[in-house]
């Protein structure tokens, strides 16, 4: 099975997003996949459907109860996915786990078990670099990073790697697994341009499949559906297929 944080330390580069609209895809192909929302912004939660005020358990008492798992907060949604949900609870979390010994192992601690019951765990983590984060990036095998197409995106994959080196010292096989450019607008060139640089900075990491700036992407959160549901014909949606089996062929080699 495979973990994947996926992350960049910016925000608007479609994380969340990738992050739905990959699982459900994957979903779809028989695999058996959990969803982690380990952002106090809880907006994963929001995308498919849960209010997180109406939420009993969260990933929150995930952390401070590593030992038992992620069973008794996992919640499954109607898109053929199990989701562990964020709550406003998170926003206070990183205080009192400020001093908590070994506080940058608890997810994966408590991922030990459902590792067995999951073909893939996706994490999505804060845009920032944070306890939560480094709980995401520690417990993964690799990090999918969605990069938009976009000279300040481009400019935060420096600080990324900068982070991924430090969060080896407690993961030393962590290293950035697959990059997929987002919010592509083939109508300019700018967009071009710095797709073409990310190909050649990073090679083979870079995913074929791009996902384009699509309003329907954008629109989908907000009814609390993932693209495949809510626009399965649109261009999103098509790239979102195309990327799951990219996937499964990298990682199921």
């Amino acid at each position: 099975m495979t973990v994947l944080a996926v992350a960049i330390q910016k925000g608007g580069t479609g994380k969340t997003t990738t992050t739905l609209s990959l699982g459900v895809e994957l979903g779809r192909m028989g695999r058996r996949v959990l969803l982690i929302d380990i952002d106090p912004q809880s907006n994963l939660t929001q995308a498919v459907g849960h209010d997180p005020t109406q939420i009993e358990h969260s990933v929150y008492e995930v952390l401070l109860n590593p030992t038992y798992g992620p069973e008794f907060a996992t919640i499954p949604t109607s898109y053929g996915v199990d989701l562990v949900p964020a709550t406003l609870t998170l926003a206070g979390a990183e205080l009192t786990l400020a001093g908590r010994f070994g506080r940058e192992l608890l997810l994966r601690t408590a991922l030990a078990e459902a590792r067995k019951e999951y073909d893939y765990i996706l994490i999505d983590s804060p845009p920032s670099l944070g306890v939560f984060t480094v709980n995401a990036l520690t417990a993964a095998d690799a990090v999918l990073v969605p990069l938009q197409a976009h000279v300040f995106a481009l400019k935060a994959m420096p600080q990324l790697e900068e982070t991924i080196s430090i969060v080896r010292q407690l993961n030393p096989m962590l290293s950035i697994g697959g990059i997929v450019v987002t919010m592509v607008d083939r109508r300019t060139s700018v967009n071009m341009v710095v797709e073409d640089t990310i190909r050649q900075q990073y090679g083979d990491l870079v995913f074929q499949t791009t996902v384009p700036f699509n309003v329907k992407l954008v629109e989908a959160p907000a009814t609390g559906q993932p693209i495949s549901i809510y626009a399965g014909d649109s261009s999103g949606a098509r790239a979102y297929r195309d990327l799951a089996q990219e996937v499964v062929a990298r990682y199921e080699q």
